[in-house]
C-alpha cells in the first residue's frame, strides 16, 4: 500500500499537469475494503490525490462510532451513492444533458410515474362466464368479478362488481388459480381465472355500483323519488326481464317509491343503447342506497332502500 501511494509519484504526475489515478472513483468501496479504519488518514496523507478519493470516506467514518457494526454498513451505503453521482456525471458528459436532467429527484419522479403506470389491480372471473380474446375479456352473460373466489351469493357488495352481458373488459394478464386458500374454497375454483386490469377500470365499475335500470312507462315521477305504477322489475341491465338471471332483477311491487341520485337519464352506455327496439323506453337511475329486498322463490323482492325502513312484509 505505501509503495501505491508514495508521495514522490503523486507529485511527479501532478507536477506534470496530469491527474493522477490513484484508483477508479466507481470502484472506491473495493479499495476501502481493504483498508483499516485506522490506515485511512496516514494513507490519505500519502499525496495529494490520495486526500481527495479518501476524504469523502474518512468523514463518513467519522461520523458513526468507531469498531461499530454500523459503521460498515453506513460506509458502504455513503460510497455506493458516490459511486453512483459518479456515473451519473459521466453519462451527463457523455450525452451533453444539463445537470438538472441528471438530478436523482427527477429520475426519482420518473420512476414513481412509472410504478403508477405498471399498477395493476387483480381480480377473479368465472371462466365459463366469459369469451377469452388477444387482451380482453368479452362477458357472454351477466357475472360478477370477485376479490376472491367465493360464490357470489356469499359476498358482500363491496367484495364484487357487477359487469353484464356484452362488456368488452380490458386485461393486462390472465392466469390460473394458484393461491392454496382459494383452491381450498370449494369444487368449482378450478374454473376461475385470475386477471390484472389498470385501475381506472375498476374504478369505472365502481362508480356504478348503485346504477340499475326500468322501463319507465312502468314508472312515475321525474325528481329524486319515482313509484311503480304497476308491479314491474329493477334490472341491471336493459335487457328483457325474461333474459335475466335471478340475481339480476329485483321485484317492485305496485306503488313504492324508490329514491334516486338524480332524475332518470336516457340509456348512454354503449353496450346497453343496442340491445333491443325498446331500449329507448328504458331509463338509467342511480339509487341513493343499495334496496333492501326479501327472497322468494329464487328472486329478490323489494321492500326498501338502505337507511329506510322496510315498507312491505313478507311471509
Amino acid at each position: 500500500m505505501a509503495a501505491l501511494l508514495e508521495p514522490s509519484s503523486g507529485e511527479r504526475f501532478a507536477s506534470k499537469g496530469s491527474k493522477l489515478l490513484l484508483w477508479p472513483q466507481g470502484d472506491l468501496l473495493r479499495l476501502v475494503q481493504l483498508l483499516d479504519a485506522r490506515e485511512m488518514a496516514p494513507a490519505s496523507a500519502a499525496c495529494k490525490t490520495a486526500r481527495e478519493h479518501l476524504q469523502v470516506p474518512i468523514r463518513h467514518i467519522r461520523d458513526v462510532a468507531a469498531d461499530s457494526a454500523e459503521q460498515a454498513h453506513v460506509l458502504d451505503m455513503n460510497l455506493a451513492v458516490e459511486a453512483l453521482d459518479e456515473l451519473v456525471d459521466q453519462a451527463r458528459q457523455v450525452t451533453g444533458a444539463s445537470k438538472d436532467d441528471c438530478l436523482w429527484q427527477s429520475s426519482w419522479e420518473k420512476l414513481r410515474k412509472l410504478e403508477t403506470s405498471l399498477y395493476m389491480e387483480m381480480r377473479y372471473v368465472y371462466g365459463l362466464d366469459w369469451e377469452m380474446k388477444p387482451g380482453k375479456l368479452v362477458s357472454k352473460k351477466g357475472t360478477w368479478m370477485k376479490t376472491n373466489t367465493c360464490f357470489s351469493w356469499e359476498l358482500k357488495d363491496g367484495e364484487k362488481l357487477y359487469l353484464p352481458q356484452g362488456v368488452v373488459m380490458p386485461v393486462m394478464q390472465i392466469g390460473k388459480v394458484v393461491d392454496d386458500m382459494e383452491l381450498k374454497r370449494h369444487d368449482w375454483v378450478v374454473q376461475h381465472l385470475r386477471v390484472w386490469m389498470k385501475p381506472a377500470i375498476v374504478h369505472t365499475l365502481e362508480a356504478r355500483r348503485n346504477v340499475w335500470f326500468v322501463y319507465f312507462p312502468h314508472w312515475d315521477g321525474t325528481g329524486l323519488a319515482i313509484t311503480a305504477l304497476a308491479d314491474t322489475w329493477l334490472k341491471r341491465t336493459t335487457q328483457m326481464s325474461g333474459d335475466l338471471q335471478p340475481f339480476e332483477l329485483v321485484y317492485v311491487p305496485k306503488g313504492l317509491p324508490m329514491h334516486i341520485v338524480q332524475p332518470p337519464s336516457p340509456v348512454d352506455e354503449e353496450w346497453e343503447k343496442f340491445r333491443h327496439q325498446h331500449v329507448h323506453m328504458h331509463r338509467k337511475v342511480v339509487l341513493t342506497a343499495p334496496p333492501l329486498t326479501v327472497k322468494q322463490d329464487q328472486y329478490d323482492i323489494f321492500v326498501g332502500q338502505g337507511g329506510s325502513k322496510a315498507v312491505l312484509g313478507f311471509r
